[in-house]
């Protein structure tokens, strides 16, 4: 069965011809819908509304539903979810999921639930918290079951419908979603729940990387990252996802900064802009200080080379999240990065060393230069100015990007005509001796000319095994 509803642009419909057209199939279909979750909830908070729908439909399947909305837009048929119990159409930048209202039971050695059929109430004491558990009629009227879910909107607090000890132990992915839902929101925990988590963190060990991984990524990029970060430590689930930077609590740094290595860290994460490589490099930078934590002789904390085994460590707790490799890959460089720009002094650094930053940062020059202010704002380095003026310097020795974007001045054959001998190990040699002259301001980028001129001034490259 297919709504009627006015027409509208299929391209773009927006928010109010989504829910027209929601409440047409509704209508048509004598199906009983609430708007369900985030939705409601950040529309009666007042900042807008995002683009996922929720929809709760009692007493039928909502894919007849979903599918009448599709038709009407335009949009490919629903596709359904088994495992969630959920189906969901697609158009343009709405996603509108639909489930049918239930009870459910979980197994406890499993995420996965005994689902059935329920009420509009057995749907709703079933979910996580009692401000995503506010349900909304397509005219509007607000239906809190719970009772709690508005006045606890108003205290922004986050409250489990049920017992805290139940609602973890029934799907203890919910204990993450509290942590980002305080990272995103700003919402603080209501009494007991911390507890609760603590006493089924040990849970947590039946839930896949993927689900808990997605889970961290949200929070990284939500508004207060340090404060879900504290949710996580104070409920012992930090612990079990990152203890290397559990590790950082009590290492003292001394110098200009103002933390431990643990404090430092999150206020590093909370002062870097929201990308998530970026935020992640924040948090992994120093991950490495705990295990090269030194005091010597006269009193001072060093971390020697904790940039380059960072980097290595950020690799190995990346690929245990299941990041992608572009995401490893851009992450370890920025670890492995991170102090060099901190470390700049306008009167020591001459060109060819801010050159070999731009080569050894590429096109993550601008994350490098954030991560480092973030750095320098969760500590006392008075570096900030500095870092200005490093950012300016790099753009004009880039100009065009000839030095991030620089390829090699001759060709590994045209090295060997020069050299009369054939290809080895020595061509490398010789092509990195050239990047470097380049860098060093001796060969101008991609100077083929210059290089082979350069090349003859220095005959015994070519001879060098």
């Amino acid at each position: 069965m297919t709504a009627t509803v006015r027409e509208v642009s299929p391209d773009a419909p927006g928010l109010e011809d989504v829910l027209e057209a929601i409440a047409a199939a509704a209508r048509e279909l004598d199906a009983e819908v609430y708007l369900v979750g985030g939705f409601v909830r950040d529309r009666l908070l007042g900042g807008g509304h995002g683009k996922d729908i929720d929809l709760v439909v009692v007493g039928m399947d909502p894919m007849p539903l979903l599918g009448a909305v599709a038709s009407r837009f335009g949009w490919y048929a629903p596709e359904r979810f088994e495992r969630f119990g959920t189906a969901q159409i697609r158009g343009g930048t709405w996603i509108v999921e639909g489930v049918r209202a239930r009870s459910e039971r979980y197994d406890p050695e499993s995420r996965n639930p005994d689902v059935r059929p329920g009420t509009l109430a057995e749907d709703v004491w079933r979910r996580d918290f009692t401000v995503n558990a506010l349900c909304q009629t397509l005219d509007g009227e607000i239906v809190d079951i719970t009772g709690k879910g508005i006045a606890d909107l108003q205290a922004r607090v986050l409250r489990t419908p049920l017992d805290p000890a139940e609602t973890f132990a029934e799907d203890p992915l919910r204990m993450y979603r509290a942590a980002r839902f305080v990272a995103r929101l700003g919402f603080t925990l209501a009494p007991g729940t911390i507890e609760a988590m603590r006493a089924q963190a040990a849970r947590t060990s039946i839930l896949s990387v993927e689900r808990v991984s997605d889970e961290i990524r949200r929070l990284l990029v939500a508004p207060y990252p340090s404060a879900g970060i504290a949710v996580l430590l104070e409920a012992g689930l930090l612990e079990l996802v990152l203890p290397e930077l559990v590790a950082g609590i009590g290492i003292e740094q001394g110098g200009y900064h103002t933390h431990d290595v643990y404090g430092h860290t999150v206020a590093t994460v909370d002062a870097a802009p929201p990308d998530l490589v970026t935020r992640t490099a924040a948090l992994l930078h120093d991950i490495a200080k705990p295990p090269t934590h030194v005091v010597v002789s006269d009193g001072r904390h060093t971390f020697y080379d904790h940039p380059q085994i960072g980097a290595e460590m950020a690799q190995t707790i990346l690929t245990r999240w299941r990041f992608s490799n572009d995401e490893i890959s851009d992450v370890s460089r920025l670890v492995r990065l991170h102090l060099r720009p901190i470390q700049y002094d306008r009167e020591s650094f001459g060109d060819a060393a801010v050159r070999k930053l731009i080569r050894d940062a590429g096109p993550l020059r601008g994350r490098m230069l954030d991560l480092a202010r973030a750095d320098t704002t969760a500590s006392a380095y008075p570096t900030l100015e500095e870092l200005d003026e490093l950012d300016a310097r790099m753009a004009r020795l880039d100009a065009g990007g000839v030095v991030s974007a620089m390829t090699d001045p001759l060709t590994g054959d045209e090295l060997m005509k020069m050299a009369g001998r054939g290809p080895g190990p020595w061509v490398g040699k010789a092509k990195a001796a050239i990047r470097e002259a380049v860098i060093d301001g001796a060969i101008p980028p991609g100077d083929g000319a210059r290089a082979r001129e350069w090349i003859e001034q220095h005959r015994a490259i070519l001879n060098d095994d």
